[in-house]
């Protein structure tokens, strides 16, 4: 989460602080580092998970420690397969769409989802999302989820190159964009 009255500079400060706390934890030994950004609120927004997960990659690399830890993340918005595909694409190892489970919950309760109880339409999520994202790999010519995992495969489009160089190493932006 960033403080939301502290604007781009606070996100900054924000992912600074938490790849700091992911290289501690992993000099602590961790072996798993959980990115969430639940317990948002009016005045701490969620970090867009894509941007946390590739800032957090990203400096693992430099630091030479990327492969002592499995990166999950908990994200709020992720929904959609594209959503999955890219997080993985830019590291994660797992996604835990949380969101996605608590509107499919709501869905049943207020009976807009009807005929299908919670267990098993989570189930048929968890299924159609896992099947997307296969598919995604395979049309790019992939056949593991280990080859997938960070490779980056995207094009960047309206991000600036200076974002895209600190937080999405790798990757061109040819149109720019907005920064932070």
């Amino acid at each position: 989460l960033y403080p939301v009255a502290e604007g781009g500079e606070g996100l900054r400060r924000s992912l600074e602080i938490i790849r700091s706390q992911v290289s501690a934890a992993i000099d602590g030994g961790a072996r798993i580092v959980i990115l969430s950004d639940r317990e948002s609120s009016e005045r701490l927004a969620p970090i867009p998970s894509l941007l946390l997960t590739s800032a957090v990659h990203h400096h693992l690399v430099r630091e030479k420690t990327r492969t002592k830890v499995g990166l999950i993340v908990e994200a709020g918005d992720a929904r959609e397969v594209h959503h999955m595909a890219t997080l993985v694409g830019f590291g994660a190892a797992a996604v835990n769409p949380y969101m996605a489970f608590e509107s499919i919950e709501d869905m049943i309760d207020r009976d807009t989802l009807q005929g299908i109880d919670y267990d098993s339409a989570v189930k048929n999520y968890i299924k159609a999302a896992g099947k997307g994202v296969l598919k995604v790999m395979s049309k790019m010519g992939i056949s593991t989820l280990a080859s997938y995992t960070g490779a980056q495969l995207f094009q960047v489009i309206g991000l600036s190159q200076a974002l895209v160089d600190e937080y999405f190493y790798g990757v061109q932006s040819p149109l720019g964009g907005i920064d932070l």
